[in-house]
């Protein structure tokens, strides 16, 4: 079971993060999107990875902007292994799919599908015809795009996805050591992805990743895997 944890801001918070059990670890580089306290440093990310990678953990690169041409720039930059797309206004298409593969040969395209009702079905069918990952996700904000409300949503439709396409489906929305057991468990994904449970926040936006719930987090998504492979 894949533990993807986001979003990570600091070199120091990343280790920690990977130490606890995380696969993939998601941050934003500096773009024009998204909430300002939330954005990492490109020379940051490129560091970060750096070690992700020497660690054999997968680096996410979370775009919030609508901006394809700033999208691509930091890519080539920052050649994340996978680039998740979760802007408000601006979703993956073909023709992105294809310029990225050929700026970025090794990095995975991954599209957030807002669940908001049963028409996300199709919505996550034609992202998994030029996609590599789905992350199905609560929640439309406008300085976060899909995802980050903290909320779950109806687990069914995720249920429906996964059975439905044929490339991997990380869940998000709401998931910490609380409840990412019975989700596994009802769902059945690819991997499970927590932000705001294993987050503590402060005001005006900042927020570090509390480690003790990571790791929580990501023992508790093992326990559930492990007993469903015994079944």
């Amino acid at each position: 079971m894949i533990k993807q944890i986001y979003s990570l801001i600091t070199y120091e918070e990343s280790i920690k993060t990977m130490e606890a059990g995380a696969d993939h670890i998601g941050l934003v580089p500096m773009q024009n999107g998204g909430v300002p306290a939330h954005r990492v440093q490109l020379d940051v990310v490129e560091k970060i990875f750096i070690e992700a990678k020497r660690r054999h953990v997968k680096s996410v690169a979370i775009m919030l902007t609508n901006d394809t041409n700033e999208i691509l720039n930091i890519s080539q930059q920052i050649q994340p292994d996978i680039l998740h797309i979760a802007g408000m206004e601006y979703s993956a298409t073909p023709e992105f799919a294809k310029h990225l593969k050929e700026l970025c040969p090794n990095t995975a395209l991954m599209q957030a599908i807002l669940i908001d009702g049963p028409e996300a079905i199709n919505r996550a069918k034609h992202y998994a015809e030029f996609c590599d990952y789905l992350l199905t996700d609560s929640g439309l904000a406008e300085d976060t795009g899909i995802g980050a409300s903290g909320e779950t949503h109806d687990w069914s439709i995720d249920t429906e996805i996964v059975s439905s396409v044929d490339i991997p489906v990380i869940i998000a929305g709401g998931l910490g050591p609380d409840n990412v057991e019975e989700a596994i468990k009802k769902i059945r994904p690819y991997g499970v992805d927590s932000l705001t449970k294993t987050s503590i926040k402060y005001e005006g936006g900042h927020m570090e990743k509390d480690i003790q719930k990571v790791r929580e987090f990501c023992e508790r998504a093992d326990k559930a895997a492990r007993e469903l492979e015994g079944k």
